[in-house]
């Protein structure tokens, strides 16, 4: 049994060493080694039989395996062109079912990433329904009692004027709460009703100003803008992307606890006709999973927060006509990418206002 298999395998390897030579030159070297041991036989056979050559036995001795040889060399070489052209179709069928498959998978992950987009959308929406059925009258009942609080600190400020510098400071630590309870309602409200934008032409350094003006920096954070002076106008609500802006600084300054850096770039894009604002932290960065439920109402990574900030930030940028997205990698930081439709002419030249 052994012996069959050694035979067997041989027979293989030499099979796969003759489908990789060429049929004219296995000619030549089948038809030259079949002459001449032809010869060597002939003469052989001849010089012992009576010691002398004859030309005639020598010649018909090397024609008759020649044709012999020529005749099976035919058969052989037709026999292996055979076994070349059934081992290209195989392979040729191979690498179809590898590029089917290819394809195949491709579809199948597309199809798969279009529903998860297509659930991820419906709850979403599912969510900003239930949102909306408490948001208005949540809402209204909370800013009563805050705008009654923030008058009372106003009213304090102004009558302890001579007060000592600890209530000073527990008086700026009640404005400054109101005002993020203020925040959170707006952002609850915003998430379920965004208001029709109203279009101004601004430019992105005026948006960026306006927003930082409303946010405290944290002492450990180094905040860097990097937007050209002549960047193209964006025509945009400004309010809006103000808000836009300032809900993606806080949540850069929350992702730095431990301090770190705020890249705030932009660039414009002449053949889109769009104005790309990147928002760069070199904070704690999100897993794959988070990213995925970025966008979605009450998803928050904060110890503090219920999670509506970015909701806010695609209801408003997709209201005026643009798009956000998010890279991140656990540790790596966060880069949010707004992108605008870009209005008419350059930064540098005198922005029209509306009364």
């Amino acid at each position: 049994m052994d012996l069959t298999n050694c035979i067997e395998g041989a027979l293989r390897r030499i099979v796969r060493r003759l489908l990789g030579v060429d049929s004219a030159r296995l000619a030549v070297v089948f038809l030259t080694a079949a002459v001449m041991v032809s010869v060597m036989i002939v003469l052989t056979i001849d010089f012992l039989w009576d010691g002398r050559f004859n030309l005639e036995l020598e010649f018909a001795g090397v024609i008759t395996p020649f044709l012999d040889g020529l005749f099976i060399l035919v058969f052989f070489i037709a026999m292996l062109d055979e076994l070349r052209a059934e081992v290209g179709g195989r392979k040729k069928a191979e690498e179809e079912v590898r590029l089917l498959n290819i394809d195949l998978e491709q579809r199948v992950a597309e199809r798969t990433r279009q529903l998860r987009e297509a659930n991820e959308e419906l709850v979403r929406r599912e969510k900003l329904a239930v949102l909306g059925q408490v948001a208005g009258s949540v809402g209204h009942e909370l800013r009563n009692p805050l705008g009654v609080m923030s008058n009372a600190v106003y009213y304090l400020e102004n009558v302890l004027i001579d007060t000592d510098e600890i209530t000073r400071e527990y008086l700026g630590m009640i404005k400054n709460e109101i005002a993020e309870a203020d925040r959170i309602v707006g952002d609850l409200l915003d998430s379920v009703r965004t208001k029709p934008p109203q279009p101004q032409p601004a430019t992105i350094r005026e948006l960026i100003a306006m927003a930082m003006q409303r946010c405290v920096v944290p002492e450990k954070v180094e905040v860097r803008l990097e937007i050209p002076e002549m960047l193209s106008r964006v025509e945009v609500d400004p309010l809006q992307m103000q808000q836009v802006f300032r809900n993606l600084i806080v949540n850069a300054f929350d992702a730095m606890p431990e301090g770190g850096v705020l890249e705030i770039g932009a660039r414009d894009d002449m053949e889109k006709q769009t104005i790309a604002v990147m928002v760069r932290d070199s904070g704690v960065g999100m897993s794959e999973e988070q990213r995925t439920r970025l966008f979605q109402p009450l998803f928050t990574t904060k110890a503090r927060g219920i999670g509506l900030g970015l909701v806010v930030v695609k209801n408003l940028t997709a209201a005026n006509g643009g798009t956000v997205v998010v890279e991140s990698e656990p540790g790596q930081g966060t880069i949010f990418t707004v992108t605008l439709p870009c209005g008419e002419g350059r930064g540098d030249r005198p922005v029209a206002r509306t009364a």
